[in-house]
């Protein structure tokens, strides 16, 4: 099945944007009167049949919709420190999608070699993986912040569920899968906000500070993972244990 996105709807018409159209009609070769299927990026499919072609943008007329039954049993918002190789945490990015996250946030930390993200190209692969993946459910993307500042935002301290932080620094830590078996879900999910840190690891003393603000560290066992298998692995144990029920 080809998937377009749009979020641009009124009523029973939407249109695609430049992009979105050009694929459509120019690699597609799709013409007036042909149907395709969209997604709006929360959860719903559509219908449509082209209606008009003007410029570079293509109108729609919505036939149908439907929920896409893809409501997941968690709600994972993941904070995944950008890689050195761009080219890591980009497919982070889609492997997170493919799996279905709600969240993601790119955070800076005192080891970090990779400082700037731009969300622009992220959000890019993000929407690309979204229609290769057949998903209908499109995660948000943050701007890069200083991990600090994360912890100690507001959104962070008034989230509900487990704080959860990875970490190679020595002592007594619980496996994360253990951590999300006992999670007792709310509202029908289990819900999870895990840090994961960039190549040199956290550093003992943002450890220390995420712990002040309520979170729980945790290990994966004693394999040292690079950060995007690290965090792949995360969201792997979240899908899979929390369909187990």
């Amino acid at each position: 099945m080809e998937l377009f996105f749009t979020n641009t709807i009124t009523g029973s018409t939407a249109m695609l944007d430049e992009q979105e159209s050009t694929h459509c009609l120019k690699v597609l070769r799709h013409k007036r009167g042909d149907k395709i299927t969209f997604t709006d990026g929360a959860g719903k499919l559509y219908t449509a049949e082209i209606s008009n072609v003007q410029g570079k943008i293509c109108h729609l007329n919505i036939l149908s919709s439907l929920d896409s039954g893809e409501a997941r049993p968690y709600y994972l918002h993941i904070a995944v420190a950008p890689t050195k190789s761009l080219d890591r945490y980009e497919w982070f990015l889609e492997k997170a999608v493919e799996f279905g996250v709600d969240r993601i946030t790119p955070v800076v930390g005192d080891h970090s070699e990779r400082r700037i993200f731009k969300k622009e190209r992220g959000e890019r692969v993000i929407l690309s993986a979204l229609k290769q993946s057949l998903k209908t459910t499109l995660p948000i993307l943050d701007e890069t912040i200083d991990l600090s500042d994360f912890i100690k935002s507001e959104a962070v301290e008034r989230f509900s569920g487990a704080k959860l932080i990875g970490h190679c620094n020595t002592g007594e830590r619980t496996e994360l899968t253990t951590i999300i078996d006992s999670l007792t879900p709310t509202d029908g999910k289990r819900r999870a906000l895990i840090l994961i840190g960039p190549e040199g690891d956290f550093s003992l003393s943002e450890v220390n500070l995420a712990i002040s603000k309520g979170f729980r560290d945790f290990t994966m066992g004693e394999s040292r993972f690079r950060v995007e298998t690290a965090a792949v692995a995360a969201i792997s144990a979240m899908y899979f244990l929390s369909r187990r029920g």
